[in-house]
């Protein structure tokens, strides 16, 4: 079950990349598009190291392994699908994806009643912020509120967030009521808000993990 649990994980990540960049050099897609397709397409890795690698260190070595990789690919340009070839544009959001990914999963081998948090906040973090920049970049009646950050990319995080808590509480029997679901999304909108330069790649999933734990432990959910 380890091993394919690793062959799973990381063959599900290097297809994506492979795709992605393919994708990239045959349709001359932008940067932003092929990133965020990576964004939101590696964190279903989670569902097979959730089935295979589960309850054992194993889980968060995946994760930790792309810490390392996608550093030497922020300097060396080693993952081109995800990286930005603007210089002025370029920032470590990537780095921070696979560090809280391994920061949430540790937590999970040393609580394993968090599993259900950690899909919360990686999926979270791939689908709000991931589809946040196609919302945001609607011109009527949309206008800035932070930075770059707009308001209709800023409520589409909440929406999405909203949809993806709701799913995960279901899926795994969580019975989370309707005002924790809405709390969790709007702590996902204003993190994603605040944070700036691939820094909310950070702050949102571990955000949510953390909100997402306390009010598991506080309905007893």
């Amino acid at each position: 079950m380890i091993a394919l649990g690793y062959i799973l994980t990381f063959g599900w990540v290097f297809l994506i990349l492979a795709l992605t960049l393919a994708l990239k050099k045959k349709t001359g897609a932008p940067d932003e598009v092929s990133r965020k397709i990576v964004h939101v397409s590696v964190a279903f890795a989670y569902i097979p190291m959730y089935f295979c690698l589960r309850g054992t260190w194993h889980f968060i070595v995946p994760t930790a392994v792309f810490i390392v990789l996608n550093a030497v690919s922020y300097k060396r340009n080693l993952f081109a699908a995800m990286e930005r070839t603007d210089e002025s544009k370029r920032s470590l959001g990537t780095v921070w994806y696979a560090v809280s990914m391994t920061v949430m999963g540790a937590l999970c081998v040393l609580v394993p009643r968090c599993l259900p948090c950690y899909a919360m906040g990686a999926f979270c973090m791939a689908l709000g912020d991931g589809f946040a920049p196609i919302f945001g970049a609607i011109q009527k009646g949309n206008r800035r509120l932070l930075g770059e950050r707009t308001l209709y990319g800023t409520a589409s995080v909440f929406v999405i967030c909203l949809l993806v808590a709701a799913v995960i509480s279901a899926i795994f029997g969580m019975g989370l009521p309707f005002w924790a679901l809405c709390l969790i999304a709007l702590a996902a909108a204003a993190l994603e808000l605040v944070s700036g330069r691939g820094l909310d790649n950070l702050s949102l999933p571990l955000g949510v993990f953390l909100i997402s734990t306390l009010l598991m432990l506080k309905t007893g959910a």
